[in-house]
């Protein structure tokens, strides 16, 4: 069976002898039409045998294919056409496109959840097959459709992913009094796709030391966070002064910021009290002194001059605010992270291109379980709901460079380390810098 396209509006299907070339399409001669928005022509006949079109824009062509063959199987088999914009369809059933923002606003989840979902429905779902009744689509339609992202250069994991979501909204379609007796069934089901697993970037000390150094002093505390106490990015984020328990060598997780919002935890083994140790609360002290310092003079004035609003006193409370006096965004964060990486690249401490905040996190889990702390202790640690997530989502074998890191085991993660560790992973924080301070002997030249 031929592979079924779209007409090209930018290009003309038969050139003449001596049209020239088209400059950005090689191969390819430039109708009048050429560098349109609306590049993708969907064509197809009605039941009259009247033809009958739609065009989309250029990075479309997907949906046009879509939306071609949905109109052309549906003159074939004498059902209604997907009503085109400004019709009224005469049935009660919507489209996937109009089910998406039904489930979603119905949708019970935590709000990430939720929002994950609108972005896989919305962002890949919609543009392809939105058009369509929701009772329509078969799985060979569907498994084209896969296949088409795939096409396009989506990863094996993203598309699991746009799979679930998509899988999801048909389950809860199922049972819609109004159409649910319609549906043929969820037809996503048993469609098998490759599940592949992100690769993970196996950070050791040296990079997390570099990155410490490398990012921006305001979000220095993030890293730490994540590396030693298994923080996500935006429970990093969410730490309060109040959290800090530095007396008590305890730290509370107890919410995350979305959005410069406080939010939920991920899940219910998320919240935790969990132990800090001596560097972290040095770290912290440190921190703390230069965040309620007073700006200089030079700031102030410099605040004034490009209008910036005076720092909000309601963010006051957080360990960790932006640029702005707000709570950091993921988006900044990544910023952030990627300028330190890059960085610590360029003087020589190679850290991995495809390392991420999240990788911090799966190091420190690796450091606990290369450590010999029993797994158990790790899951409590790491707030993971069972033990095989520890083990097996997280988890890869790790040699630990002990030598690189800033101080001893005890010091870094608040509790004593395991028997049969490094000697190196003993030496405390201050014999480590006093170590450090010792210039290196001059070689006699013999002159």
């Amino acid at each position: 069976m031929a592979k079924e396209e779209v007409y090209d509006r930018w290009h003309k299907t038969r050139p003449e002898d001596g049209d020239p070339e088209c400059p950005e399409h090689p191969g390819l001669v430039a109708s009048t039409d050429h560098g349109c928005d609306k590049r993708w022509q969907a064509r197809w006949r009605d039941k009259n045998g009247r033809q009958r079109s739609k065009n989309f824009l250029k990075n479309k062509k997907t949906a046009a294919i879509a939306y071609q063959r949905s109109q052309r199987a549906a003159v074939e088999e004498g059902r209604e056409l997907v009503p085109r914009k400004g019709e009224k369809r005469t049935t009660a059933v919507p489209t996937i496109a109009e089910y998406v923002e039904k489930f979603l606003a119905g949708h019970d989840a935590r709000v990430g959840t939720v929002e994950t979902y609108g972005y896989r429905l919305r962002g890949h779902v919609v543009p392809a097959l939105g058009n369509r009744p929701i009772t329509e689509p078969r799985r060979p339609e569907y498994k084209q459709f896969f296949a088409d992202l795939k096409a396009e250069g989506m990863h094996d994991p993203h598309r699991s992913q746009v799979k679930k979501a998509l899988s999801a909204m048909l389950t809860a379609a199922l049972d819609d009094p109004v159409f649910g007796h319609l549906m043929p069934g969820n037809q996503v089901l048993g469609i098998k796709l490759p599940q592949g697993r992100r690769q993970k970037a196996r950070l050791a000390w040296v990079h997390v030391v570099a990155l410490a150094e490398e990012i921006n002093p305001d979000f220095e505390m993030l890293i730490w966070y994540g590396a030693l106490q298994g923080l996500r990015s935006m429970e990093s984020a969410g730490v309060r002064t109040t959290d800090m328990k530095c007396r008590l060598m305890k730290m509370e997780v107890e919410e995350q910021r979305r959005e410069g919002k406080a939010a939920p935890l991920k899940t219910d083994h998320s919240y935790a009290v969990l132990p800090i140790g001596s560097f972290l609360v040095e770290k912290y002290l440190s921190h703390m002194t230069l965040r309620k310092a007073p700006p200089s003079a030079d700031v102030v004035r410099h605040r004034k001059k490009r209008g910036w609003r005076p720092r909000p006193e309601e963010y006051d409370g957080l360990v960790i605010v932006g640029r702005y006096g707000t709570p950091v965004r993921e988006t900044a964060l990544c910023r952030a992270f990627s300028l330190a990486k890059e960085a610590a690249r360029a003087r020589g401490v190679m850290v991995p291109q495809s390392a991420t905040f999240r990788d911090l996190r799966d190091f420190m889990d690796a450091v606990l379980i290369a450590s010999g702390v029993p797994p158990r202790s790790v899951q409590a640690r790491m707030r993971h709901g069972t033990l095989a997530e520890t083990l097996d989502t997280y988890g890869f074998a790790l040699e630990v460079d002990w030598e690189n890191a800033p101080a001893s085991f005890e010091e870094l993660y608040g509790f004593p380390a395991p028997p049969g560790l490094p000697e190196a992973a003993l030496v405390p924080r201050a014999e480590r810098l006093r170590n450090s301070s010792v210039p290196e002997p001059v070689e006699n030249s013999g002159r």
